[in-house]
């Protein structure tokens, strides 16, 4: 059985985590976690009364369009982070809104505000997978990697194995 690469693991479960936050709080502006007893605004209206106190300045038209910008970002980052398309611009873009979304929270509602809430962690959580999602596993650790063909190439005609001989382990054998 073959073990799984560590920082496929993280960028998978920062991409999932990342994507449920937002996903929820979109799910909650709609009013869909209301059966369940769960959610903090149910509904639009509530959403747009919560980002008027972030925003204070905002009203009217300019109110409704910071709510659905905001709503339609939300959605689509959580899309592209499920999808696991185009990591490093996702997650930069994720690591924006969340550093954005903080900075009004902290400034209207006060420092504590996006500490408790979890925003702080969650733009670190984007910025590590801006950073893990442009890493792919390392082609040079492998037996078999290409800058190791070489001495795997010699070994296997000198001694007719691909790997060094280890205690009872041979991948390739040529018999004669």
């Amino acid at each position: 059985m073959r073990t799984p690469d560590p920082i496929r693991v993280v960028r998978m479960a920062l991409r999932f985590s990342l994507a449920a936050a937002f996903l929820s709080a979109v799910a909650d502006r709609f009013g869909w976690w209301e059966p369940f007893g769960q959610g903090s605004w149910g509904s639009m209206g509530r959403f747009a009364d919560y980002t008027h106190q972030l925003v204070p300045f905002a009203s009217g038209w300019l109110l409704t369009v910071i709510v659905w910008v905001a709503t339609a970002t939300e959605a689509t980052l959580g899309v592209l982070l499920i999808a696991g398309w185009w990591p490093k611009t996702v997650g930069a873009a994720t690591c924006l809104v969340l550093i954005l979304f903080g900075t009004a929270m902290a400034v209207s509602l006060g420092i504590e505000a996006p500490l408790s809430y979890s925003v702080v962690s969650a733009a670190s959580a984007a910025a590590a997978y801006a950073i893990l999602g442009t890493t792919s596993p390392s082609r040079t650790t492998g037996p078999h990697s290409v800058r190791k063909l070489p001495t795997v190439v010699s070994r296997l005609v000198v001694t007719g194995e691909s790997r060094p001989n280890t205690v009872g382990r041979t991948e390739l054998r040529i018999r004669g």
